[in-house]
């Protein structure tokens, strides 16, 4: 059946490459056009408070999608004029400013404190204009653009647009993302494949899954994060580079018994066999994100499953007729590769089979000390460039109007005013709090709502609801975040209605706590999908337990180096390597223990057969992680953004571990574990006793 499915795609090469130019006409389309969301905030599951007020505030008072102006040496004639002008812009939905709830024409000493510390300090004016769609708008980019025209050439600064800036910051370093991973690609496969025809043919191949693969997202209606089109640009190159080396290998073995095109059918044939198996175990690896409570981890898993599929499709059809088609170029490109004989390494390591393991078991202890020591932070804007131009904004802003963070109450509106009022007063009462600010803030109780601008009642109440800010002078890394959370959200239980506190630090400590599931979760969904795949292939109890073994060390490694560059580490890196380590490097162990089996079955003796299982699936192994390491390093020197660079790093770092632990640790546990091997795993070959 194979083979037939083999026989029927190179006798229609006119056919695969219509389809394939067709199906790169669509995803380029899809690509152009495909959604892609930029607010990672977005993400924590809607089910919580803190999200159920935020889009409260959003949709109801159009709070989230806002840009905080500071206007510096303007007259209050002057900013009451942009604020006007910047009112009829469309796309804009609304700007609060200190005329909504006071006459400019009284002196500001007869102000109340409050409302004139809320909108001036020295010669600086603050005002806010709320976008009526997202930041990621093409119609907010614009009314952005037109207010800036209204401010002009005068002093200013606009803070809260991060993701737009964000957007700008990608958009303009994909291209150098994308050369970087096909340039560094191209030159590992130089050094590790004999011709260098064939490295291009696959990367054209592989380009082509990867522009299927993210072009796909958009018929699918996805909106995928701007992380996940970064990393699957990358990792889609890194883990499926194999499925091509499969094929190439295997087809330059068969010609020499047949000519080429019976050659490439029996090698797709057996390719498919190799394929599937390897490519199950990367699949489940990536499938394991899609179990995360926060959002991302469901479009990074399914994007990245998804192209390992499409690449395999793309590695059986495309790539078997590019290689007949150059096969001429080819051979006159043909070269030496010089890469490093293990045989001798195999041999060794069997002989000290005991200390290596030794070596093995007690590599975990720093390991563990290592990444304990690892701080994350959860604080998404400290991983945007620090030259973002809103960045510097809210520092200046916050330096002139004392603003650390602002927190929302959202609460239902009651039949009595005092209940607001006393919830207010309760919220400045929080220690922290340095302002809370309400409507009752800004106008007395005791004045009757009919006597009470409609305007300024508006921009409090809607819908039945209105709500609190409250300001503390201190930002989200500060150590009395937390309690100060817990404070609010204690307050909150004490009012009559329903009341919810949000704003940005509210999610980032619900990110922080929902992310800590999602690691345990996924490290456990992944271990578990990709031991049994393991246990079925080998028909083994012993092996997965093992492998694995191996593979988490290389993760726990991986992750407690981040101690010597800085300690720090993004949590949405720590959140998905456990799960891509796993799946994209697990293949190298399997394929040293399948080798070692072979090699066991036919000597019957364990160092012989391990100098010839590491010696002829070493070239292997090392071309796959030099791939790896190729693809995703240098995202990590041209991006500024910490989320990519983060777990860009990890995964190049994780390459190279991975590698050394299977090539040097690996080999001494399975020689040793024989007696275990023996018993536990269905057709393992047996060596004589000595």
């Amino acid at each position: 059946m194979l083979t037939r499915a083999a026989w029927f795609i190179v006798r229609n090469r006119k056919a695969v490459f219509l389809v394939a130019g067709l199906l790169l006409v669509f995803g380029v389309f899809g690509l152009m056009n495909a959604k892609i969301n930029y607010d990672m905030l977005s993400y924590v599951p809607s089910d919580l408070d803190s999200v159920k007020g935020f889009n409260v505030l959003t949709d109801d008072f159009q709070l989230g999608n806002t840009a905080q102006v500071m206007v510096v040496g303007a007259t209050d004639t002057d900013v009451k004029r942009i604020v006007d002008q910047v009112a009829t812009i469309d796309g804009i939905e609304a700007v609060s400013w200190v005329d909504d709830v006071g006459d400019l024409y009284v002196p500001r000493e007869f102000w109340d404190t409050d409302m004139g510390e809320a909108f001036f300090a020295g010669d600086t004016t603050f005002f806010q204009a709320s976008f009526t769609g997202s930041m990621n708008d093409p119609e907010t980019r614009i009314a952005m653009n037109k207010m800036r025209d209204v401010l002009g050439d005068r002093e200013y600064y606009i803070a809260g647009i991060q993701q737009m800036e964000l957007e700008d910051v990608i958009n303009g370093d994909r291209t150098k993302f994308a050369a970087a991973a096909l340039i560094l690609v191209a030159i590992a496969l130089l050094l590790t494949v004999p011709s260098a025809i064939v490295p291009m043919l696959f990367v054209t191949t592989i380009g082509l899954a990867v522009i299927y693969n993210l072009g796909l997202s958009f018929y699918l209606g996805q909106e995928t994060s701007y992380l996940t089109g970064v990393i699957v640009l990358a990792l889609q190159f890194a883990v499926t580079m194999d499925y091509a080396l499969f094929l190439y290998h295997r087809y330059e073995q068969e010609r020499a018994f047949a000519d080429n095109e019976t050659a490439m059918a029996t090698a797709m044939a057996a390719t498919f066999k190799s394929v599937a198996g390897a490519s199950l175990t990367t699949i489940a690896g990536f499938l394991a994100l899609t179990v995360m409570r926060l959002g991302f981890g469901f479009d990074m898993g399914w994007t990245l499953a998804r192209g390992v599929l499409i690449t395999v499709i793309a590695v059986l059809t495309v790539l078997p007729h590019l290689l007949l088609m150059f096969d001429s170029p080819i051979r006159r490109f043909a070269h030496k590769v010089h890469l490093p004989d293990f045989h001798r390494l195999g041999g060794w390591i069997a002989r000290h089979a005991g200390v290596v393991t030794i070596v093995l078991v007690l590599a975990f202890i720093p390991a563990v000390w290592m990444n304990s020591q690892v701080e994350l932070t959860y604080n998404l804007d400290s991983a945007l460039p620090e030259d973002l131009p809103s960045l510097i904004a809210a520092d200046k802003m916050a330096e002139k109007f004392d603003q650390g963070q602002t927190f929302f109450i959202v609460a239902e509106e009651t039949d009595q005013i005092r209940d607001l009022d006393a919830l207010t007063k309760a919220t400045e009462a929080v220690p922290g709090v340095s302002r809370a600010v309400s409507y009752t803030t800004l106008v007395s109780p005791l004045i009757p709502a009919e006597f009470v601008p409609e305007k300024a009642r508006e921009n409090f109440f809607k819908h039945g609801m209105t709500y609190i800010t409250a300001e503390v002078p201190f930002g989200f890394g500060d150590p009395r975040t937390g309690a100060l959370i817990d404070d609010l959200r204690s307050v909150a239980k004490s009012y009559p209605g329903t009341a919810r506190v949000t704003g940005q630090g509210v999610l980032f400590r619900d990110l922080e706590d929902t992310s800590k599931g999602d690691v345990s979760r996924v490290n456990i969904i992944s271990i578990i999908a990709i031991a049994i795949i393991v246990a079925l292939v080998f028909r083994s109890l012993s092996i997965p337990a093992l492998l694995l073994g191996a593979i988490e060390l290389a993760i726990i490694l991986n992750q407690g180096m981040a101690i010597f560059s800085g300690g720090k580490m993004i949590f949405i890196a720590n959140l998905a390597i456990g799960a891509i380590q796993l799946g994209a490097t697990v293949d190298y162990a399997i394929l040293l223990t399948g080798r070692y089996q072979e090699e066991l079955s036919k000597r019957r003796d364990r160092e012989a057969a391990m100098r010839e299982a590491l010696g002829g699936s070493g070239p292997s192994i090392i071309t796959s992680a030099s791939t790896m390491f190729a693809a995703t390093i240098g995202l990590v020197f041209l991006s500024s953004v910490s989320t990519v660079t983060d777990l860009t790093a990890l995964i190049a770092r994780g390459a190279v571990i991975s590698f050394l632990v299977v090539m040097f640790l690996l080999p001494g546990v399975l020689v040793l574990a024989q007696p275990v091997l023996e018993r536990t795993s269905l057709g393992w070959p047996r060596i004589p006793r000595k």
